[in-house]
């Protein structure tokens, strides 16, 4: 019971894991070029912008905060794409905020943004992605591992009993 309980338990979290994974990698919220949106940024990890399109030198976001006060995003070294919902998602910057808070964000329209969508959300960290996956991996396997080992000791304890319990007493 106790080996189907933690059998149970570790697939359970890598499941949870995996969704997490899966679903917190987009964009929270969307908007078109020259559009600017409300929203709650923490700051950390560091949000991000996505864009539709592969980018451009040219795309330029930013963000507001209640005083007024302007973030540029800076562009990410290398690339990133994720798929949500059947749309692929470039990862084009990352925002460097002083707090949590609401913020305005949006990004400038250029020639070359005609007919793409941006968001603001939180680009998955390859550190907390690579981790992600090895736990995945990893918890159902200790999990099995575990349920084996108390199976086995039960196993070779409840052998051993019946075989002292069916031995003729021992003569005084």
């Amino acid at each position: 019971m106790v080996a189907a309980l933690i059998l149970v338990a570790g697939l359970a979290t890598a499941a949870v894991i995996f969704f997490r994974l899966v679903s917190g990698a987009g964009p929270t919220r969307t908007f078109g070029p020259g559009e600017t949106v409300t929203v709650h940024l923490n700051k950390d990890p560091r949000p991000g912008f996505y864009v539709t399109d592969a980018g451009s030198p040219d795309d330029r976001c930013y963000a507001r905060d209640s005083a007024g006060r302007g973030f540029a995003a800076e562009p990410i070294s290398g690339t990133a794409t994720i798929t949500e919902n059947g749309t692929r998602w470039h990862v084009l910057s990352h925002l460097r905020l002083p707090a949590d808070g609401t913020y305005q964000v949006g990004c400038a329209p250029t020639s070359a943004s005609a007919g793409v969508r941006y968001g603001i959300g939180t680009p998955p960290g390859a550190g907390r992605m690579v981790g992600d996956i090895f736990a995945v991996i990893l918890i159902p396997m200790a999990a099995f591992a575990a349920a084996i080992v108390i199976i086995i000791v039960v196993t070779v304890r409840r052998s051993s009993h019946r075989r002292r319990l069916t031995r003729p007493p021992a003569p005084f």
